[in-house]
């Protein structure tokens, strides 16, 4: 019973023995049951040991009822993306002395993981990630929640296989946070399984949609439109509609952040039909909105941007090379897994071809393969194959074939 537990948490917090509390009220044996919640006992013998302990157990119930109320509302907060609500209800939680109750330790817990994977602290998270992971928790909403968790830790740490070997793992009957739908369709997104993305992608919208999370649903309807990406002129101009519908809800709801990845999205849709120019100026945009290097989105922005411009022409090479120069050094300080990208401009920008196409193949695709980044893999690939039947290097020109070949056969199995 609460009651119970209230007066266990306090004997323990004042560093009483069952003895020393009980002494001259009840048993050592009764007490234990009490605590336990497994015996009746009289109003009396509570008054007199709260009494003891110096607490009013009326107000005791509520605050244990109120610490419950305060973690349910601070994980919602987190899920529906309200940022300054969560760090409003996780410094009430803190200050709430009953969050080391049994009933709350383990909830806390896995919520302040949250919370940190929220805020992009990787570091503080994967410590208390591997702290959870050497307790055995009987609880399946638990272990669920863990593995949630871990997905979203290998999802912003790059590691998109692991994330879809843990998301995958979860039992969906015993789990009611389909919150991780969304994040298997970033995890599929990420190594370019569309198909299975907006089959993951439909299941949170529909989930989103239940809960009334507008926000969320902004983020799932952008995968969605994403994973299309469909050629045809006519599909692309209603593409670049429900683009602009979604950038307004965005105004609506005030969310810059998501109208500068939905900009970044819609440029990235103009790059990749060689419309180069439109390209540039969407990305403009977004260089904007994102204000400065010190901005977690900077690398990858500048990076489009700089791509774009060089194939529209609509920058000089020197003042490409030295974008391409400042993200290579903030990649490499950060150690982020761009500083690839940025070497491979730089090296094409230069046009030191010899040193590029041995950078794809000894270090680029390396670490493409292991990210599990198929079309990126594919795309790099399809320039060593030109690149090798160019200079007649007959024998590397079949290996990187057969790579290819296989490539294609691995991700028709998986349709």
């Amino acid at each position: 019973m609460t009651e119970g537990k209230i007066i266990k948490h306090y004997r323990e917090k004042q560093q009483l023995t069952q003895r020393e509390l009980g002494q001259g009220i009840c048993s050592v044996t009764h007490l234990s049951k009490i605590e336990r919640g497994i015996t009746e006992y009289s109003p009396e013998i509570t008054d007199l040991l709260c009494e003891r302990l110096q607490i009013n157990m009326t107000t005791e119930v509520e605050r244990f009822r109120e610490t419950q109320r305060l973690l349910n509302e601070w994980h919602n907060a987190m899920v529906m993306q309200r940022t300054q609500e969560a760090e409003s209800l996780k410094r009430q939680i803190e200050q709430e002395a009953l969050r080391d109750l049994p009933d709350y330790k383990i909830p806390f817990s896995l919520l302040l993981i949250r919370h940190h994977l929220y805020n992009n602290d990787l570091k503080p998270a994967y410590k208390l990630l591997k702290e959870f992971q050497k307790e055995d928790y009987a609880s399946l909403y638990v272990r669920n929640y863990y593995r949630h968790l871990e997905g979203i830790y290998y999802f912003l740490s790059g590691m998109f296989l692991d994330c879809i070997r843990v998301l995958t793992d979860i039992d969906e009957s015993e789990y009611t946070e389909q919150e991780y739908f969304y994040h298997l369709a970033l995890a599929y997104h990420s190594i370019h399984s569309n198909m299975i993305s907006y089959y993951y992608a439909e299941k949170a919208l529909q989930y989103f949609h239940r809960t009334l999370n507008l926000i969320r649903v902004i983020d799932t309807e952008t995968l969605m439109l994403i994973q299309l990406s469909v050629n045809e002129p006519h599909y692309f101009a209603i593409a670049k509609q429900s683009y602009e519908n979604l950038i307004k809800a965005c105004d609506l709801c005030g969310s810059m952040d998501r109208k500068y990845k939905l900009l970044h999205n819609l440029a990235y849709e103009h790059m990749r039909r060689g419309l180069y120019g439109e390209a540039a100026g969407l990305f403009g945009q977004v260089m904007e909105l994102v204000n400065g290097p010190d901005h977690p989105f900077y690398l990858t922005v500048l990076d489009c941007y700089i791509t774009s411009c060089a194939k529209a022409g609509t920058l000089p090479v020197s003042d490409l090379l030295a974008m391409t120069y400042q993200g290579l050094t903030l990649a490499h300080e950060r150690k982020d897994k761009r500083e690839v990208n940025f070497n491979l401009l730089m090296l094409s920008l230069k046009e030191d071809w010899k040193p590029y196409y041995r950078y794809i193949e000894e270090e680029a695709l390396p670490y493409f393969r292991s990210a599990g980044d198929t079309y990126t893999i594919e795309r790099y690939e399809r320039k060593l194959l030109k690149h090798y039947l160019e200079t007649g290097d007959q024998g590397k020109a079949l290996e990187i074939s057969l790579s290819i070949i296989g490539g294609v056969s691995s991700g028709l199995e998986d349709y």
